[in-house]
Parts: C-alpha cells; structure tokens; sequence
C-alpha cells in the first residue's frame, strides 16, 4: 500500500477545523521592488496585480512562453512594491526567471527566504491578528490568511493561544479543496486548466499580456483541456495500492497527493477528462470512486 503524504485522527481534523490554527509552510519568499514592480509582475503572473489592493494576496502562476506552468506562487501587494511566495522547490528557478525577465532599472528581486517565514492561519477566527505582516487573500484559499514575517515570529501568536501544527497540514487543506501543489499535480508539462486554476481564480482572462497567456487563452476560448484535476475516495483503512488509477482495464490517470482522515483515504488525481465523477476506478487492488472537489468535509471556517 502507499503510504500517504498526511494523516489526521478525528480529533486532529476537528481542531484544525475549528481552532485557531498556524501552519507552518516550506515557501521560498521574494521581495520585488522598483517603480515597475507592479507592471513586470502583471506581465508574467496569471492573475491580476494591478487591480490587487495592498496587504491582499492573488494565487496564480509563471508560465513559460507555451502555457506550462513553472511554479505557482502568492504574490502578495504592498504598496508599489510585492513579495513573492513560491514552493521552496522552484526558489533557484524563480531566481533565475526574476534574474532573466525583471529590468534592473524597474524592478529587482531579493530572495528573502533565510529571514523570512510562511504560515497559513485557518481554522475558526473573527478576524485576521495585527501582528508582523498578514495579508488575506483575494479570491479562493486553503487559508483564513497569510503570514510573513521573521523566523520565530509565530511565538508571540502561540502566546496569544494559536496553536501551531505540522506541515502536513497545508497538504490536508489543499487535497480537501482540490488545491494543486508543485511537484504532484503540477509538473513541467501542465496547463493551468488542468489543475483547476479556473475554478480557483488563478487565471484572469480579462487582464492584459503576460507570457503565456496565448496557450491559456486558446485553450479557454477554443478548446478544453485533456486531463482534469478530481478527486478520488477510498473508504475503510486500506490505502490505495498503486499510483495508476485504472477504469475497464485502462490507465487513465495517476493520483498524485494522498492523504487519511480518520477511516478514510482522499488523494487528488489528474485524469482524462471523460473520467466522469461518481465513477468507480481501481488502484492496485483498491477500489475507489471518483468526486469532485472541494470534499464533502468542510473547509476552514472563515469568519
């Protein structure tokens, strides 16, 4: 059997729903500045930054000249300046794209992330604390808000009776509201289509150029994509025994983050995207059913 990317008991799962939880996440941080900081990013992000208000955040991606996705990000306004948030996989490839696309005139990129820390506060809260930088997110998020600051700087919200929790978590939150992560659903030959970026808001099509956007545009306009981000459920103990998930004898896909909640395996999958939901697939010797997401257990409350 495969061995999941994370597990939650009952109790661990009903305290991330309803306390107020800090999650500490493996992001690579960027500090862009210049006069044209605003206007560069807009010209490589998918979302809007233009349009985005300072201490708000947009998830999308950066893309290379054919629509594949090289890392999705939160990019988060201050001012006429932005940080950058990436998985910390893509940091030395983000350093590269930032080193190769930003004029030095109008913008530059710091990589911040030996002083600077990300967390993701969720669970159930009035509102997001006053303390070090918290930007709250524009659109769609597995989170309540965002927090970056320096290294340690969650102590003083632990004092405050926040309680901290593995990283494991953000996994959990992300396969519960179909989020994709960087390195599973998403590899060097993936459209944003395919990962839902769509139904998360990661992708505005009434925004000007950004590199890209001519394979995104097509394909939202005049096609559809191949393959499709959905989940897949398992009941009972046994996890799913083989990445392939299979319908009458034939691959259709592979699952790509698996996680257990209590009795219960959920993985994110992408599969062809005739694979309708309700559908019964197997996996090894594992059956399982095909759902859409966000799941039926519900997200962090956000108040």
């Amino acid at each position: 059997m495969l061995a999941p990317h994370a597990a939650l008991s009952a109790a661990e799962l009903h305290t991330l729903r309803t306390s107020r939880v800090i999650i500490p996440v493996p992001d690579a941080v960027f500090r862009i500045e210049g006069p044209g900081t605003i206007t560069c990013l807009q010209g490589l992000l998918t979302n809007d930054i233009v349009k985005l208000a300072s201490d708000r955040a947009a998830w999308g991606a950066f893309l290379t000249p054919k629509g594949m996705i090289i890392s999705d990000a939160w990019v988060i306004r201050d001012g006429d300046a932005a940080w950058v948030l990436v998985p910390d996989s893509a940091r030395e490839t983000m350093a590269q794209l930032f080193t190769r696309t930003l004029p030095p005139r109008l913008a530059k990129a710091t990589d911040r992330s030996e002083d600077r820390a990300v967390h993701w506060l969720c669970g159930a809260t009035a509102s997001a604390p006053e303390h070090g930088m918290i930007a709250t997110p524009e659109g769609e998020a597995p989170f309540v808000a965002l927090m970056v600051g320096p290294i340690g700087g969650e102590a003083t919200l632990i004092e405050q009776g926040w309680q901290s929790v593995s990283p494991a978590h953000a996994d959990v939150l992300k396969v519960l509201l179909g989020w994709p992560s960087l390195g599973r659903e998403i590899d060097e030959r993936t459209l944003p289509q395919e990962v839902r970026f769509d139904e998360l808001g990661g992708v505005r099509y009434d925004k000007g150029c950004y590199t890209g956007q001519e394979t995104v545009s097509r394909l939202h306009f005049r096609g559809h994509a191949n393959r499709a981000l959905r989940g897949v459920r398992w009941d009972g103990d046994d996890a799913p025994a083989d990445l392939s998930v299979v319908v009458g004898g034939k691959v259709v896909g592979t699952l790509r983050t698996i996680v257990r909640l209590d009795t219960q395996h959920l993985a994110l999958a992408v599969l062809r995207r005739e694979v309708g939901v309700g559908e019964s697939v197997r996996t090894g010797n594992s059956d399982g059913v095909v759902i859409e997401p966000p799941f039926a257990i519900d997200p962090p409350a956000v108040a």
